[in-house]
């Protein structure tokens, strides 16, 4: 005899539950036991990138060997020289130029990359340019400048 169309939605709405309230079970016990397992074998103090010691080896061996600072309006720039004193060739090297007021707070700063791949004893020219045409240069009394990126590519 043909059932109704009610019951047998209702006969496959129960059978579809029934097999979906396992499967979501499953799934959630598995994330938890993945994370757990994860974490039991990764010590995040213990973990060192490898790339990341390689950069700071390199940008350790590009040093600043001098510069100063002109201002010329609402612009200034940083004019210096640096030198690969490491045994590899460093290229991406990116410079930063800190300014700082009176008081010794941070008030600008501007980065540069230097497009020229430096081999060991080295020694290369580089402009910072600081500030824009919408905006003052704020006033400063100390500049600092530094490598904060250096690779071997």
């Amino acid at each position: 005899m043909p059932k109704s169309f009610g019951e047998l939605f209702r006969k496959g709405f129960i059978l579809g539950l029934g097999m979906l309230i396992p499967l979501i079970v499953v799934f959630f016990i598995s994330n938890v036991v993945n994370y757990k397992i994860s974490n039991f074998f990764y010590d995040p103090e213990s973990y060192t990138n490898p790339y990341k010691s390689k950069e700071e080896d390199h940008i350790k061996s590009i040093q600043v060997e001098s510069f100063n600072d002109t201002r010329e309006g609402d612009f200034v720039m940083v004019i210096g020289k640096i030198k690969n004193t490491g045994k590899e060739k460093v290229s991406s090297i990116k410079l930063e130029a800190e300014f700082f007021n009176e008081k010794g707070e941070f008030v600008y700063e501007e980065s540069e990359f230097i497009n020229k791949a430096l081999a060991p004893s080295e020694e290369e020219n580089f402009i910072i340019k600081c500030g824009c045409t919408n905006h003052k240069f704020p006033e400063y009394s100390k500049v600092t400048v530094k490598v904060v990126g250096a690779n071997s590519y």
